[in-house]
């Protein structure tokens, strides 16, 4: 089988943007599989783009007491997003945008668009190591 690389997720605390939670599956995993992964179960809400959109989650999320703030998304060949979707999907747009400047400050770091090892463990444990010194970097600026 053909080798697709890693695709890094994170989840990121709304006030002090620290990473929470960290996964690192295969690339060729949908988005989707590793969302639940990201939720501590303490958030007062969640913040998503498009690719975790799902029914299931939004219930899941809603059934602790979290709110689902995902951006809403149209289905291929369904009805287009009704004004309150895309209304719903601005407001949350900065506010899910954040995980992308963590990104982005990785990237700048690291240059971290790929991986440095072969195999998923150590690109995990490296990982993980790149989000601890994020992290600490982070909250020396909180203090």
């Amino acid at each position: 089988g053909g080798h697709f690389g890693y695709k890094l997720h994170i989840g990121v605390d709304h006030g002090s943007r620290l990473i929470r939670r960290l996964v690192l599956p295969p690339a060729n995993v949908n988005d989707t599989v590793p969302a639940d992964d990201l939720v501590c179960g303490d958030e007062r809400a969640v913040y998503a783009d498009k690719a975790y959109a799902r029914r299931a989650r939004r219930q899941w999320l809603g059934a602790q007491g979290i709110k689902p703030r995902i951006m809403h998304k149209s289905w291929g060949g369904g009805p287009p997003l009704t004004r309150w979707q895309r209304r719903h999907n601005a407001l949350i747009a900065p506010i899910r945008a954040q995980v992308e400047g963590v990104f982005a400050t990785l990237k700048r770091w690291r240059g971290f668009d790929c991986v440095r090892y072969k195999g998923l463990v150590r690109n995990r444990n490296d990982s993980f190591l790149l989000a601890l010194a994020y992290n600490m970097t982070t909250a020396l600026r909180l203090t």
